[in-house]
């Protein structure tokens, strides 16, 4: 097209065309200019950002892969040939053995010598720690050394030496992701370099080291003379952990690279520019002659829109090109409108997301976010915990929403949010439809919706919600696109948010079965000596009252003792019980059965002040337990339910069954019977509930509590194959819920007849390796005519037994004994005499009792040890005289 020269002719044209071409160019260049420092500005910060996120990430690889080393330092086996691959991947090129006589020896690898050590890294090593130390040699290279005891509990008894793998220290391009060319370096406390890649023949400007050094984090340029760098760094601080010095990891970046997007885009731009001129000087030839309304009202709408209104709009209504100008221009200001909202939307939910906030409180910002920036009448967020479980409303902007108003609950075969989940593809529509979200939430503020959107929320081809939204006003594809990024990222924060919490659940859960079972050692090992000691003292205080007459003076000092004895006894139970030590004598059981046989006596127990409701459950089916040990977790539980609520309340037993992978569930099993205690009293917070069966922890006034119960309950079901839950908050009661395994056999019915304290002149053998419990059984066995061999040693009793030449009617033994175990010792000796009958004693055992075996429970009084070997005699006889067969 040929320019109309006459144009120029004209001085209002002249001054017209200026003035066109001035309207059209200035606002578009001030935006130009605006939107060019802004996104230099915010290339440069999001720059600056990934590099410090980077050196971040350095820092935390290098520490996570030192921990690592520390924890493999105690498994190092020796090599053997690898590929190359692999032994990149090894944390060590040598493993050293230092014993505390000062001998040495390879453990792995390649090491000449031990790191020279400095006496506080000493003092910490033999407190059994990890020390990390460096050596530099004539070269300047640096070797990376690893120490620590070879047992943690005793480090006299070597340390283990290892040199670092430098390609598994530095190897850090693949896990960290750094950008090419980025080169790293890492400085110790004094500026040193640890780690170069920029080679180490290249010497560093002291600008590096010095810069580096003066803060915790930060950037800062420097040059070498041939190139110019950009750096930024981070402090790695290690004195805590491994008694080094912080290290600082600098992340070097040509500065050419660094500002070559923002030289691209200059270019870019100057592009546009260009060829935006261009195109308002041929648009000005062409409309020049028109009317200037149009243009003055463009060149106001640009105006604004430069000066940062993008609200603004222009209305020219000259059924020419300026109108569709103006449209455009319109168009165009819309567009920036909702791509700078875009933006901001995203910018809202980035930071509503923030690390360590509640879900809920963080799904509600951003519902309210996704409201507000796209016009939506009312906005949900579901999660799931499972292809095929239900879906929890968590969060939700509707005007009918009331305050405080609990999570609605949508099955996965219902309402639209459902489909979306089950079929994992996002749905859109303007067409009004009556059946997609529960009706609480199909209502707008006062306008019948028009749009739905939902989309799933999927991570790793896994659902874990659903978003969706009502709009009163139809939904474009900038709404949908804005809408759907903003569900990526929040499906990222809900997956991240499960996995951060069930991995702090995963390691609370982990330090509490640790800190149990040291307890539990601890308080088994301590039972089993007051046993022993119980046992002498319960014996001789009862074969001294028989010998008192009625009016003896120190009789009653005699019974204090008994009495005190049997109290303490009850202790020890109870620290067997929670340490998993005790001795069980397992019995067929039906839970209903015991639970209803229990009623009278926990009403007793509770008062009249506690209402008592037992449900037994149906098709619970048997439990294979200690009758005595379940009647004391139920007895346990009641009572501290009923002191739960002093002013009176409601304790409820229920008797149920549950299947394997139901919540609660016992490990291990196929199908479960279960039992809930559940009370109306004040309940417990988060803190309580973590540590409400820990030994000796208790919330009641001193004086009024052990705190053995509930660790006793603990104990008990743990032992017996099952588990324990807990589910309390303050001010709405508390639920024990208690899983055991279901058995097919039949319960065990009626109850073993007691048998009397009679004499007796058969033959018993003795084995105790505690010298006093053994002489105390001798003297009673003896008292009631028995002839009585006695062995302290598992071996004793091996050699007597071969050597005694008569019979041999009874072997009395110790189930835990040094050098042989009771059984074991039993089956030594029956395979020479097959007729002897068995009894094992004891107070503490890592086995339940073996059906068919007799057991005696430590502490025993001579009543009960006399009637204990009479019954077992018996037995014996009673199996001779069935075996023989009728003439």
């Amino acid at each position: 097209m040929r320019p109309d020269l006459r144009v120029f002719t004209s001085r209002v044209a002249r001054r017209t065309f200026v003035l066109f071409v001035t309207c059209a160019l200035l606002p578009v260049s001030a935006l130009a200019v605006l939107a060019f420092r802004e996104v230099t500005s915010e290339l440069d910060e999001q720059s600056q950002r990934q590099r410090q996120q980077a050196s971040k990430a350095v820092a935390m690889v290098l520490l996570q892969r030192l921990l690592a080393a520390e924890a493999a330092i105690g498994t190092t086996a020796e090599p053997t040939a690898q590929p190359r691959a692999i032994e990149v991947e090894r944390p060590f090129t040598g493993v050293l053995r230092a014993a505390g006589d000062g001998g040495e020896r390879l453990v792995s690898g390649e090491m000449d010598r031990p790191p020279a050590l400095t006496p506080q890294q000493q003092a910490r090593v033999a407190t059994g720690k990890t020390v990390l130390s460096t050596e530099r040699d004539a070269a300047g290279r640096v070797r990376f050394f690893l120490s620590r005891p070879l047992d943690g509990a005793h480090p006299e008894r070597g340390i283990l030496h290892g040199v670092i793998n430098p390609a598994y220290l530095w190897t850090l391009q693949d896990e960290v992701g750094l950008q090419p060319g980025v080169k790293v370096i890492v400085l110790d406390e004094w500026g040193r370099p640890l780690f170069s890649s920029f080679g180490p023949a290249r010497a560093l400007p002291e600008s590096v080291t010095r810069q580096a050094g003066q803060r915790t984090a930060g950037h800062f340029e420097w040059s070498d003379g041939s190139a110019e760098y950009i750096a930024t760094h981070w402090s790695l601080f290690l004195q805590s952990t491994f008694s080094t010095p912080k290290w600082t990891i600098v992340l070097n970046q040509s500065k050419t690279d660094v500002l070559a997007p923002i030289a691209h885009f200059k270019r870019t731009f100057l592009l546009v520019i260009i060829l935006t001129v261009l195109m308002v000087l041929l648009l000005s030839v062409r409309q020049i002659r028109k009317s200037l309304t149009p243009l003055e009202r463009l060149q106001e709408g640009t105006r604004r829109l430069a000066l940062g209104d993008l609200d603004a709009r222009v209305e020219v209504a000259s059924h020419d090109e300026f109108q569709d100008l103006a449209g455009s221009f319109n168009l165009m200001a819309g567009q920036l409108r909702r791509q700078f909202n875009a933006l901001e939307m995203r910018r809202e939910i980035s930071a509503a997301l923030s690390p360590h906030r509640p879900l809920e409180e963080a799904l509600q910002a951003c519902a309210e976010i996704l409201a507000r920036q796209l016009d939506l009448a009312t906005v949900g967020f579901w999660t799931i915990e499972s292809d095929d479980a239900p879906l929890q409303l968590r969060a939700s902007v509707e005007p009918s929403r009331a305050e405080g108003a609990a999570p609605a609950w949508t099955p996965m075969t219902e309402a639209m949010v459902g489909r979306i989940a089950r079929e994992r593809r996002s749905y859109a529509t303007n067409s009004p439809l009556e059946d997609l979200l529960p009706p609480r939430l199909q209502r707008g503020a006062g306008e019948d919706p028009v749009a739905f959107v939902g989309h799933p929320l999927v991570v790793d081809d896994h659902v874990v919600g659903v978003v969706a939204a009502f709009a009163t006003h139809a939904l474009d594809g900038m709404d949908l696109t804005g809408f759907g990024a903003a569900a990526g990222d929040i499906g990222r924060y809900v997956d991240r948010t499960r996995v951060e919490n069930a991995l702090h659940e995963s390691e609370e859960q982990l330090r509490q079965l640790q800190k149990m079972e040291a307890v539990g050692r601890l308080a088994g090992g301590i039972a089993h000596d007051f046993n022993n000691l119980l046992t002498v003292i319960l014996g001789r205080s009862r074969l001294l009252l028989e010998a008192m007459t009625a009016d003896h003076p120190h009789r009653r000092s005699v019974r204090s003792i008994d009495e005190t004895a049997e109290r303490a006894a009850l202790l020890t139970r109870q620290l067997l019980a929670f340490s998993r030590k005790q001795v069980l004598a397992p019995a067929i059981l039906d839970l209903n059965e015991v639970a209803v046989g229990l009623t009278d006596l926990l009403q007793r127990l509770i008062g009249e002040s506690v209402e008592l409701i037992v449900n037994p459950g149906t098709d619970v089916g048997h439990v294979k337990v200690d009758r005595g040990q379940l009647e004391q977790v139920i007895v346990n539980l009641v009572v501290n339910a009923r002191d739960a609520m002093p002013q009176g309340g409601r304790i409820t037993i229920d008797t149920s069954a549950a299947g394997p992978d139901e919540p609660g569930a016992a490990p291990g099993s196929r199908r479960q019977a279960r039992l809930a205690v559940t009370d109306t009293g004040t309940g417990m917070d988060a803190h309580t509930r973590a540590r409400i069966f820990e030994p000796f922890f208790t919330t009641k006034e001193p004086g009024k509590g052990t705190g053995l119960g509930l660790a006793t309950v603990y104990g008990i079901i743990r032992q017996s194959g099952g588990s324990i839950q807990v589910e309390s908050e303050l001010g709405a009661g508390t639920t024990f819920t208690i899983s055991l395994p279901r058995v097919e056999e039949s319960a065990t019915t009626g109850d073993t007849p007691s048998t009397p304290a009679g004499r007796g002149s058969e033959t018993v053998l003795i084995v105790e390796d505690e010298p006093e419990v053994r002489a105390l059984v001798h003297a009673v066995l003896v008292d009631h005519g028995y002839l009585v061999l006695s062995a302290g040693l598992p071996s004793e009793a091996v050699e007597l037994a071969e050597r005694h030449p008569g019979p041999i009617h009874l072997l009395l033994t110790d189930m835990v004994m040094p050098g042989m175990g009771g059984p074991a010792l039993a089956r030594r000796i029956l395979a020479g005499r097959p007729l002897m009958a068995v009894l094992y004693m004891s107070g503490y055992t890592d086995h339940t009792v073996e059906d068919g075996s007799l057991f005696l429970q430590k502490p025993f009084t001579p009543d009960t040890i006399a009637r204990a070997v009479r019954a077992a005699l018996d037995a014996v006889t009673r199996t001779a005289i069935s075996a023989v067969p009728n003439s």
